[in-house]
């Protein structure tokens, strides 16, 4: 939450407006409206799409520019208004101020120059007035593949978000691949052909890209034995993984292949394909609930000790839980998520006198509520049985790999 205000901060002042800069306060409004009016996140994807074209339209006005914008773009637009009517009226001014206000604004676009084209006066089409309407957008930017939280867009697939997970640990640069075919998986249905041509491009760009980057290697006075073979160990994964990825890329030089199957290519590197991600979000459901009722146990009892154990445990088990768990399950139980470790961050801050505020037990009681329903509804559907003793085997597990990073 804090990067989320400090971007709403960035907005208020205009004091340093580069759009990147407020992708965490962006992403959030986003995922909020999507949950509070039930929209998936292909809408975002597909309405950032739409206002780079619009946006492409504006610039360097030609009379080609001006054909395309009211052949295709006006079309498209017209596409997403009952969604945005919808949006207006059930999002709140005060939470969403300047979401609405960008809804509004794209609206109000759709709305004048349709009004001009019905009445077949395209040479009074006011091009600039778009423009610099475009320009005072601030949440609906158009950021094409960054216009959404990648691990968003990939809900309820495990094997994505998973690998995605693992990959954060080795290579920042393999990540952002992982994201742009995943953006470009999304966006690919409404693009425009030379677009799609592009795509392809640049997939094959950032392929070879991280293929050809070099391995680093460390020299000191501390270098030893064990770091030399850490550090072997290290260099022959990197060469296992980047020879897989150049598999990948000659096939996609040799042949025609899906984005779908570019992800799966690059999760079968990282993951075996008979894990389970049902039977596997059931067991992080269970250790939620866990954690949850032991801090409401330990707030009503005053166990300062216990509740040490407990924020030790939401620090192990937060990194997992926020880039793959949250986003398994419905949007509405991963709002509670993201409030549980909300509220582990607060009370870590308030060591060690505990500052407790009177709603937290009962929103921690209405997150019991939601997680049980959630995990009833996944326990009813999930082929085979559930292990118990995973929960505790997995909890070990993470506090192992935390206590490795500090």
């Amino acid at each position: 939450m804090k990067k989320y205000y400090e971007g709403l901060k960035k907005i208020e002042d205009f004091t340093s407006f580069d759009r990147t800069q407020l992708l965490d306060y962006i992403h959030r409004q986003k995922f909020e409206a999507s949950a509070l009016c039930n929209i998936g996140p292909d809408f975002w994807v597909e309405l950032d799409y739409i206002i780079a074209l619009l946006q492409y339209s504006l610039t360097e006005i030609t009379e080609k520019k001006q054909e395309f914008f009211v052949n295709n773009v006006l079309t498209m637009m017209g596409g997403k208004i009952a969604v945005i009517h919808s949006l207006i009226t059930k999002l709140s001014d005060e939470e969403f101020f300047y979401l609405k206000k960008d809804l509004k604004t794209f609206e109000s676009i759709f709305s004048h120059a349709s009004n001009i084209k019905n009445k077949k006066l395209n040479y009074f089409m006011p091009f600039s007035l778009f423009s610099n309407a475009l320009d005072s957008m601030t949440v609906l930017y158009p950021l094409l593949e960054k216009s959404c939280d990648a691990r968003t867009i990939a809900r309820y697939n495990y094997d994505i978000l998973l690998t995605r997970y693992l990959v954060g640990d080795f290579s920042k640069q393999l990540v952002e691949i992982i994201d742009y075919l995943i953006w470009v998986q999304t966006v690919f249905q409404v693009a425009i052909d030379n677009d799609k041509t592009g795509f392809r491009d640049q997939i094959i760009t950032r392929l070879s890209a991280f293929i050809d980057t070099g391995s680093d290697f460390k020299n000191g006075t501390e270098y030893s034995a064990k770091s030399f073979v850490l550090e072997l160990h290290e260099v022959l994964t990197d060469i296992n993984i980047k020879s897989k990825v150049q598999e990948l890329l000659n096939s996609i030089l040799e042949t025609k292949i899906s984005v779908g199957e570019c992800l799966r290519k690059i999760t079968s590197i990282f993951i075996d394909s008979d894990i389970s991600g049902q039977a596997n979000i059931v067991r992080d459901l269970t250790i939620v609930l866990d954690l949850t009722s032991s801090v409401i146990k330990h707030i009503k009892e005053s166990n300062n000790s216990a509740l040490y154990e407990d924020i030790a445990l939401s620090k192990a088990l937060k990194p997992y839980f926020m880039q793959v768990s949250r986003y398994m399950l419905d949007a509405q139980v991963d709002m509670e998520i993201c409030r549980l470790f909300e509220i582990m961050f607060y009370l870590e801050k308030t060591l060690p006198s505990f500052i407790m505020h009177d709603d937290i037990i009962p929103l921690l009681e209405n997150s019991i509520e939601k997680f049980n329903n959630q995990k009833k509804h996944l326990t009813e559907n999930l082929s085979g049985t559930f292990d118990p003793e995973a929960v505790e085997l997995f909890k070990a597990k993470m506090k192992q790999v935390y206590a490795g990073k500090i």
